[in-house]
């Protein structure tokens, strides 16, 4: 059974030497040939399941405990449950029992089930199968058999691997007094080196490093940008910090275009265009270091835009632990416009993307998990206000009413004094009753005037580095 406890990960560098390399890498690659395995097995039986005709019949009925509770016995006669998955594992093993355990194995399987499941249930389009060359990562149930630490040394069959400690690291001298629920080993390729670390699962909750504050703090987030305020604070700051890079990608994708076109011309229409159907590929060794690059480019990307992200909850829970934002629905932004419009400029037809690449690139959901899982540590959670109800954009807390404004529409005029929009709707989030679905509007009023001139000396901050010119021009 699972362990409801709370738990943190504290991670370490392994000290390999090449045998150790040349064992974990058939490790890994036994791994990946039993989660392909398992994987390509709970898709034939998801396949089975949604041929079965009592099973499509109960679907289309309306929700109740009978229909669920038939839904499951389908699923069990069929064989497709995680514990059946874990009989089928089994067998596979024995053909890789000299480098994967019994726990490793049940995990692997776990992971290849819970994949499935998000096809299973249309949170996902695909599942991908891990390719020869992929990053891979593999864990164990418990810290007592099998891949486990012990006094600094990780245990995995034959091997033992030393962990790279930090010297004076109070955080990680301190995590040592927890208990390890369990570990995770890490295959990593960063700068064209294939690097091992270990990851341990603790029980309980890090270590303290930092002061929270007390205040009520307001959010609202957009798709590249954030507002925050607070009795002592108005910000508006970035999601990332990751746009020289994206320069440098671009760059790169051109290159590889490139290249691919020179050593395949056969492959390609008069018009430039790609011909369709099965091709073959002939790719240059400049190809593949230049794909290298961009894969580690990747890597950087998303290890920066974390470490920024991470930075940036901690400065927002430093005001306060009671923070609220709105309820917003990222999914549907990433959605392509349904209707053709024209641009009256140019009488061109305008483009249907929206806003998937500047999600892609700024992470706004990764921020709100980041600051819901700092405040659990504390007793407390991320509060999601009733967008539809509070209308936080359109909402004047001097007029009480509700005007609904263009997304071009950067500023509010309230009593001749002009508020950016964002940080005037997370102000109006900051002031939201405890019920979540309507605001209080003396609260408003009380902490209005310091709200401005806040406001005032942010705006006049981020005119004065020339940033975020789309937001306050």
């Amino acid at each position: 059974m699972k362990a409801k406890t709370s738990s943190y990960v504290v991670q370490y560098e392994l000290l390999t030497t090449t045998r150790d390399r040349k064992s974990l890498e058939k490790k890994f690659n036994s791994a990946k040939s039993i989660y392909n395995a398992c994987l390509s097995e709970c898709l034939k039986r998801l396949d089975r399941l949604k041929k079965n005709e009592e099973y499509n019949s109960l679907l289309k009925e309306k929700s109740s405990k009978k229909r669920s509770r038939r839904l499951k016995e389908i699923e069990l006669s069929l064989k497709y449950s995680e514990y059946e998955m874990h009989k089928y594992v089994k067998e596979i093993r024995k053909l890789y029992s000299k480098h994967i355990g019994s726990l490793e194995a049940q995990k692997l399987a776990t992971r290849a089930f819970q994949t499935v499941e998000k096809l299973h249930y249309h949170i996902s389009d695909k599942v991908n199968f891990k390719a020869r060359f992929s990053d891979m990562s593999v864990e164990n149930k418990s810290n007592t058999q099998g891949l486990r630490i012990k006094d600094d040394i990780v245990i995995w069959n034959d091997l033992r691997l030393r962990i790279i400690e930090k010297r004076n690291d109070i955080y990680n001298i301190q995590s040592r007094n927890d208990r390890t629920k369990y570990i995770r080993i890490l295959k990593k390729k960063i700068r064209r080196k294939t690097r091992y670390f270990v990851q341990l699962i603790k029980e309980g909750v890090p270590p303290k490093k930092r002061h929270f504050g007390k205040e009520t703090v307001g959010l609202d987030i957009g798709t590249s940008s954030v507002a925050i305020v607070s009795d002592s604070c108005v910000k508006l700051e970035k999601l990332s910090n990751t746009k020289n890079e994206y320069k440098k990608l671009k760059r790169l994708d051109r290159k590889l275009e490139r290249s691919k076109r020179i050593n395949n011309p056969e492959n390609y229409n008069d018009d430039k265009t790609s011909k369709k159907g099965k091709r073959k590929w002939i790719y240059s060794n400049r190809y593949l270091k230049l794909k290298q690059k961009r894969k580690d480019l990747y890597r950087k990307i998303a290890d920066k835009r974390k470490e920024y992200q991470e930075i940036l909850a901690n400065k927002i829970i430093s005001l306060g632990v009671d923070i609220k934002v709105e309820t917003m629905r990222f999914k549907a932004l990433q959605k392509r416009a349904k209707n053709t419009t024209i641009n009256k400029k140019n009488g061109k037809i305008n483009k249907k993307k929206r806003f998937g690449k500047s999600l892609s690139n700024n992470s706004p959901c990764q921020l709100l998990t980041i600051i819901d899982r700092k405040l659990h540590y504390v007793d407390s959670y991320l509060k999601r206000i009733d967008t539809f109800e509070v209308k936080a954009s359109q909402f004047n807390h001097k007029t009480k009413e509700c005007v609904k404004k263009a997304l071009s529409q950067r500023w509010n005029v309230i009593d001749n004094i002009k508020i950016q929009r964002d940080l005037y709707s997370a102000f109006l989030i900051q002031n939201v009753c405890d019920d979540l679905k309507s605001i209080d509007i003396n609260l408003c009023n009380e902490r209005y005037d310091k709200f401005v001139n806040l406001h005032d000396i942010e705006i006049n901050r981020l005119k004065q580095l020339n940033e975020m010119r789309w937001l306050t021009a």
